[in-house]
């Protein structure tokens, strides 16, 4: 008899807790996860391309808003490469998080 309140005291918080994460889903993110969501752009030199695997290398200046000093790394690129860019080109771009944690490059133009 005793196991019969727990169960509905128990199910009363689940229900809260349910509620109270549909109520949340309506409130903006915090800044850090639309950080995550919103496009980065870097200036840097183009230093190799893999077209059969669809990346390319880019030695960046640093990206402050990610907190990333200058490196050099390869990105996904979301589509081909554009034809007037070649490898050690200055280059202006634009990343954003993709699957698998992998950045990938939806924006690239000669800089």
């Amino acid at each position: 008899m005793k196991a019969i309140p727990a169960l509905a005291i128990a199910l009363l918080a689940a229900a809260g807790s349910v509620q109270a994460a549909n109520e949340q889903s309506d409130m903006p993110q915090h800044p850090l996860a639309m950080q995550a969501t919103a496009g980065h752009e870097g200036i840097g030199v183009l230093k190799a391309v893999n077209e059969q695997a669809g990346k390319v290398q880019i030695s960046h200046e640093p990206l402050a808003d990610l907190q990333w000093p200058a490196m050099t790394m390869w990105f996904a690129l979301r589509a081909p490469l554009p034809q007037d860019i070649r490898v050690g080109d200055a280059i202006r771009f634009e990343l954003r998080p993709g699957e698998n944690k992998q950045w990938v490059i939806v924006r690239i133009v000669r800089k």
